[in-house]
């Protein structure tokens, strides 16, 4: 007797969640013992280019194991195909009491989902370059309506515009949604498109994406906490390039913008959202439940034209992170100013932060620390300031920095100045 033959079957099932599809399969092939052993796999992951087709070409057709295993009570299935070249998945895939973690990629096209779908045990779905193409009624709609305790919900590498679907994401128990794409490769859409969120458990938001042309409906009535990585373009296209003129956008995020009001931290994420948020300016609505603001970028040109009208609507704001350096304006080759846009700051005077965290990157720049100044000299609710330095410097440089910040003026007078140097 081989010595896998003489192990119990918990310790073999531990053994085989830790092989792809088809090493699994070729395991099943080897004794009789064996090929029962699928009913008690807790869980089911096919991880390679040929898995998904090779396990129907090793002896397994006579129990179709995919299917067997679903109808059996398997709990944790991953499903990555590189393409399925329009074959159809298994219709037990939509169709199974027990599954409650389902993960589904790469580059998959579903077309269809049966109208007896039904996954009442599913709680987290990620679709990893999924694409929905249905050329009768929206299959992802009908996906997600099959599954009706669904609470986080992943999609990577949303290429929304490739999709043949009908605009709408509506789930009313999901309560995390994760939405990324590739923003470098630009995006090029051909037709109107709309989308809309009908999510009103959600209270958790990490949205990375290009902008549609509307919005239409936005039920976020339960946000807590958004991330957002916006990209507006003109004319249904963007290569790359910073847009600078708001009259020639197809994009327009005003209901979306409009719909996370009741979110208690807020993260903006890409100089990008900050210039969408001056595009639609207008639109800020009053965030009065917003205690914590972060905002991150990499391109300290870019003007925070947004941040006077963010801050204007935001009465119980109380934490305020910087990533990524501070903005500042270069009237010439020797003085830096504060930027115009932030209009000196006169928006912090009436602000009501009480711990601020700035990234410097600069090494202390005179355009740097004249931001700071502002900060210190006019938010009169601060009690906390950190400021770190991501750059090496030298051991003058760090006396100089520390020096400078700790003898600037502050508004609020039981503030502290805490500096770090990584």
């Amino acid at each position: 007797m081989d010595r896998m033959s003489g192990l119990a079957d918990e310790t073999l099932n531990v053994i085989m969640g830790f092989n792809g599809a088809k090493e699994a399969a070729r395991v099943l092939t080897l004794a009789k013992r064996f090929r029962n052993l699928h009913t008690i796999v807790g869980s089911l992951n096919f991880d390679d280019v040929n898995d998904f087709h090779e396990l129907f070409l090793i002896q397994l057709t006579s129990h179709m194991w995919l299917r067997d295993v679903l109808k059996r009570g398997v709990v944790d299935v991953s499903l990555h195909i590189h393409g399925n070249n329009g074959a159809p998945l298994p219709l037990e895939l939509f169709n199974s009491s027990s599954v409650g973690m389902l993960r589904l990629g790469r580059h998959l096209v579903i077309s269809e989902v049966p109208a007896t779908a039904a996954l009442p045990a599913l709680e987290t779905l990620v679709l990893d370059s999924v694409r929905f193409h249905a050329f009768g009624d929206c299959a992802f709609q009908a996906f997600l309506s099959a599954c009706p305790t669904l609470k986080d919900l992943t999609i990577n590498g949303w290429f929304w515009e490739t999709w043949r679907w009908g605009g709408m994401l509506s789930n009313n128990s999901l309560q995390r949604l994760t939405i990324t794409r590739r923003m470098q490769g630009g995006f090029d859409g051909l037709d109107y498109q709309e989308i809309s969120f009908q999510t009103p458990s959600l209270r958790y938001l990490d949205y990375t994406n290009f902008v549609p042309d509307a919005y239409p409906v936005v039920n976020l009535e339960s946000l807590e906490e958004a991330k957002l990585y916006l990209q507006v373009v003109e004319d249904r296209e963007w290569f790359g390039e910073l847009l600078e003129d708001p009259d020639r956008l197809s994009s327009n995020p005003t209901n979306l913008i409009e719909g996370i009001k009741n979110v208690k931290s807020l993260t903006l994420s890409s100089s990008s959202t900050f210039q969408t948020l001056y595009f639609f300016r207008e639109s800020i609505p009053l965030f009065e439940n917003l205690h914590h603001l972060t905002m991150r970028h990499s391109d300290m040109r870019v003007c925070w034209r947004f941040l006077p009208f963010l801050l204007s609507k935001t009465p119980n704001l109380k934490t305020l992170h910087i990533e990524g350096g501070l903005h500042y304006a270069q009237k010439s080759e020797s003085l830096d100013y504060v930027c115009e846009c932030v209009s000196e700051y006169s928006c912090l005077s009436s602000c009501a932060v009480e711990f601020m965290d700035i990234n410097m990157w600069d090494d202390g720049a005179e355009g740097e620390m004249e931001q700071i100044k502002h900060f210190l000299g006019k938010l009169a609710h601060l009690e906390l300031l950190k400021v770190h330095s991501l750059g090496g410097i030298s051991d003058e440089d760090k006396l100089r920095i520390t020096n400078h910040l700790l003898m600037l003026p502050r508004a609020s007078p039981k503030c502290k100045v805490e500096i770090s140097f990584r």
